[in-house]
């Protein structure tokens, strides 16, 4: 699906702004198709303002990791320059060790970094950056398996390890594979404002838009996947129907089976009480609004199921110790 550019474009004045995407043999397909369709759409939205360039070490096709042959627009010594935004694209460690000891694409990114108004990674392309020296004494983050190789192997980086992606100055890391999608969208956010990123977000039926301190391993996914068939699918109807009766009664006769039987199954299979799990959701999705709109707390929750003002204050109370205009301000929408 293609998103369909305004009427009127506000933004037709402005400069168009290059974006470089680096690959190398080995590369990770995704950390490469994610951004560019996000960056693709953005332009299809604000025509004029995006030019998208695919670039190599040395200008040649990159084999991806999963045997795709990728043409690239040519060199990066002969990308844009300087350009407005780098995105190093991860992949194998074989092909991310063999992009760093051949050291082209490193050192061009030291010398261009300077010019450029911000350079980010997607998954293990982190590692390029701190190669080139980029990380040194920042926060980052990268894939959750190759965090703590991150660590030895350049201590001077405070890597991040539960978040999805990190922005520290003029330096964006993200971590495993579709968070570059998630990345991409906060860079569009911070030129074309929310709106933007959020018709793209719905052009790529994303389910939802998370921001960077959302955890790595998505709590849906590891209650889907300790669950059994009959209740995988569970969680993510939860999470997509807050508004909806949950009650232990109501759920347990979604799946067909006795209040009792069900309540026992899910505490045994999730982790937790059908109700606490709920809640979780519940809270999970209240402070996601909180932080990415200025929704007022009757709008919040009513969307996320809570009855009342009141029963979201007191959701906030307990799990934070303030209400959720205090956790607002605090957090940063």
């Amino acid at each position: 699906m293609s998103a369909t550019p305004p009427h009127k474009d506000a933004n037709a004045a402005l400069p168009a702004l290059d974006v470089v995407l680096v690959a190398f043999d080995g590369v990770e397909p995704i950390d490469l198709a994610g951004p560019a369709s996000v960056f693709s759409k953005a332009e299809a939205l604000r025509p004029g303002r995006y030019r998208l360039h695919l670039a190599s070490p040395d200008g040649g096709p990159v084999r991806s990791n999963a045997g795709l042959y990728l043409a690239v627009d040519g060199a990066l010594s002969h990308a844009p320059t300087p350009p407005d935004t780098v995105i190093v694209a991860g992949g194998d460690a074989a092909g991310v060790r063999a992009a760093i000891h051949a050291r082209l694409a490193p050192d061009w990114l030291a010398g261009v970094a300077p010019r450029t108004r911000r350079v980010a990674s997607v998954c293990t392309g982190a590692f390029v950056l701190a190669a080139a020296g980029l990380l040194d004494g920042r926060e980052a983050t990268t894939h959750w398996a190759a965090c703590e190789q991150l660590q030895v192997l350049y201590p001077r980086v405070q890597v991040r390890r539960e978040c999805i992606y990190v922005r520290d100055g003029p330096v964006w890391t993200s971590a495993g594979v579709t968070t570059g999608i998630e990345l991409a969208l906060a860079l569009v956010e911070d030129d074309l404002g929310r709106e933007v990123s959020m018709d793209i977000a719905r052009a790529l039926a994303l389910p939802l838009l998370r921001d960077g301190g959302q955890a790595q391993l998505s709590p849906m996914l590891q209650a889907q996947a300790a669950a059994s068939r009959r209740l995988r699918d569970l969680p993510a109807w939860i999470a997509t129907h807050l508004q909806d009766d949950l009650s232990v009664a109501a759920l347990a006769q979604r799946v067909s089976m006795s209040p009792r039987h069900f309540a026992r199954s899910f505490a045994a299979e999730i982790g937790c009480t059908p109700a606490r799990y709920v809640a979780q959701q519940r809270l999970q999705a209240a402070e996601q609004l909180l932080r990415r709109t200025q929704w007022p707390q009757e709008r919040i929750a009513g969307h996320c199921g809570y009855g009342s003002v009141d029963a979201l204050q007191r959701a906030f109370v307990r799990r934070h110790g303030v209400p959720p205009q205090a956790w607002r301000r605090r957090s940063g929408p």
